[in-house]
């Protein structure tokens, strides 16, 4: 479905990324992953479908440290095909609590991360004439906020506004962008409930309140990454060639309840 792309997967190297990277890498794409963490065990996983693979560890937010990862993309490649926004960070405080300089934090890696790699693609895709995609990572919490994650929901509801702005400015370039808005997915930060209760800033129990909240469609309550991922192929293939400016929820019916 996807033989021969080149897709750059940001935040690639667990969770939700690393699910992504493994789909597309079994749809033949060739993938770059973009990530702080170490990328290794992803590096290794798509290797094992025969595709090329390339990683960079570095800080979405930081403009010339992804120019620079680009550069050296399009050097082994020639080209890029698809770039998916999915590096993010989730710190769970009280509003009243949380430090502005972890809300800014919030912001430069969700939002201004997004469209420093956003912008560089769109810029490749038209100087080179490509028909190129950018699917970005909305969230649930971006359309419908819940306490302790403010800041978060803020920097989601914000990639959802710059998805439908981008799709908007870019459709004349053929350039297709759209967004995912998961629900709870079972990540690793995600899988201990009692996680962000330790740190003694969250009142106790909170998270298991949240939990009666995932959906009845899963015996956890949550999803699974493979869950997004498999709507981030669809998003990004042929199948999909007429969407555009779509926000798409897999939420398990989240939104419903």
């Amino acid at each position: 479905m996807l033989k021969d792309k080149v897709a750059v997967i940001t935040g690639g190297a667990q969770g939700i990324g690393h699910a992504i990277a493994t789909k597309f890498a079994e749809a033949g794409a060739n993938i770059a992953i973009i990530d702080i963490k170490d990328s290794s065990k992803i590096v290794d996983k798509v290797k094992n479908y025969g595709v090329d693979v390339i990683a960079f560890n570095a800080d979405v937010s930081d403009e010339d440290a992804m120019k620079s990862a680009f550069d050296k993309i399009i050097e082994k490649w020639d080209k890029i095909d698809i770039l998916v926004n999915n590096a993010g960070i989730y710190p769970l405080e009280r509003f009243t609590d949380i430090p502005i300089a972890l809300v800014k934090k919030v912001f430069d890696t969700n939002v201004i991360g997004t469209y420093i790699c956003s912008q560089i693609a769109a810029n490749i895709f038209i100087s080179n004439s490509i028909e190129g995609i950018i699917l970005n990572m909305a969230s649930a919490a971006g359309i419908t906020p819940d306490k302790y994650h403010l800041h978060y929901a803020a920097s989601k509801a914000a990639i959802i506004s710059l998805t439908k702005g981008m799709a908007m400015e870019l459709i004349n370039d053929k350039i297709r962008v759209n967004a995912i808005a998961p629900g709870a997915v079972a990540t690793e930060g995600a899988r201990n409930p009692g996680l962000f209760e330790k740190s003694g800033k969250i009142p106790d129990k909170f998270m298991e309140m949240q939990m009666k909240k995932f959906s009845p469609l899963a015996k956890s309550g949550m999803g699974e990454p493979m869950d997004i991922a498999n709507m981030a192929l669809y998003l990004v293939s042929e199948q999909a060639k007429y969407i555009t400016g779509t926000i798409i929820s897999v939420d398990g019916g989240r939104l419903l309840l």
